[in-house]
């Protein structure tokens, strides 16, 4: 995309709440995993186009396209390209007394350390400004032009809370959006949710527990058996076909689940159902 890397820095400060230490663009081929040094001031990135894996604080995140992260002072952190659709980036560095909290105003730093941004054409061009502005030695230009970034971004965070979801939030419902709508296809793997969703098998783990209590995979189960009850009890098909029907690949696969779940096995509950001694209001 840029066909070159530039980068570059100064020791000068603007000011000493908060000034730009480091801009650049880079197109990053493949290579091997390494280990990045803690940074002694805040870097903030924004992909432009292709993916790439982001490591911090033992999260691991895929990030694209519209996508950027923030690397605080004194954090492990690790990132490189995929191979085969490697990144390009621009990124920004700022230092001083006032960063911590510029960047608090827009959700990140604390505990989250990714964001997205729609525009990425208006990204690009303030990225790509905040750098010419600092490649001319207009250290208050660059600064400016990293305010309107900042803007941008609490604007975002900030709509976000208003719609009461948070960025973790907007990954579970993602994840949730696709396993209800392809629940019944049994070859749907937890990889490949948190693979569609883009960020790492574990982390998915982590936050699904964290808002809504269950795993990915329970969550799973979950729709399934409750599809086959609501089949069970308002259709004559044979339970072998909604076993199927539900995304299990078998009966005995099916029934394993079904007893574990409801404590009897799918043909008993089909048949207490029918004689009334399971009410099926009390069916949660």
């Amino acid at each position: 995309m840029f066909k070159e890397n530039k980068w570059l820095r100064t020791d000068q400060f603007v000011c000493p709440e908060l000034s730009v230490f480091e801009v650049g663009y880079e197109d990053v081929h493949p290579r091997a995993p390494y280990q990045y040094e803690q940074l002694d001031y805040y870097l903030l990135h924004f992909i432009l186009q292709g993916e790439g894996l982001f490591f911090i604080n033992n999260e691991i995140h895929q990030l694209s396209r519209g996508q950027g992260f923030l690397i605080p002072p004194f954090t492990d952190n690790n990132y490189y390209p995929l191979i085969g659709n490697p990144w390009s980036y621009r990124w920004i560095g700022v230092r001083g007394t006032g960063a911590e909290a510029v960047f608090k105003a827009a959700g990140l730093g604390t505990t989250n350390f990714v964001y997205r941004h729609q525009d990425v054409h208006q990204m690009d061009r303030l990225f790509g400004e905040a750098y010419d502005y600092f490649s001319g030695d207009h250290l208050y230009g660059a600064l400016g032009k990293f305010y309107e970034i900042v803007s941008a971004l609490v604007e975002d965070y900030q709509q976000e809370t208003r719609l009461g979801v948070l960025p973790t939030q907007q990954y579970v419902l993602q994840a949730v959006e696709i396993l209800k709508n392809e629940y019944a296809d049994n070859t749907l793997r937890i990889d490949d949710v948190a693979a569609r969703v883009k960020v790492e098998r574990t982390y998915l783990y982590r936050i699904f527990m964290s808002n809504l209590g269950v795993s990915p995979k329970s969550y799973l189960m979950q729709l399934r058996i409750n599809q086959a009850i609501e089949l069970l009890r308002n259709t004559n098909d044979a339970i072998g076909d909604i076993a199927i029907k539900v995304g299990f690949t078998s009966y005995p696969q099916f029934a394993k689940a079904f007893m574990k779940a409801r404590s009897m096995s799918p043909s008993a509950f089909r048949k207490a159902i029918s004689s009334g001694d399971l009410n099926p209001r009390k069916i949660d």
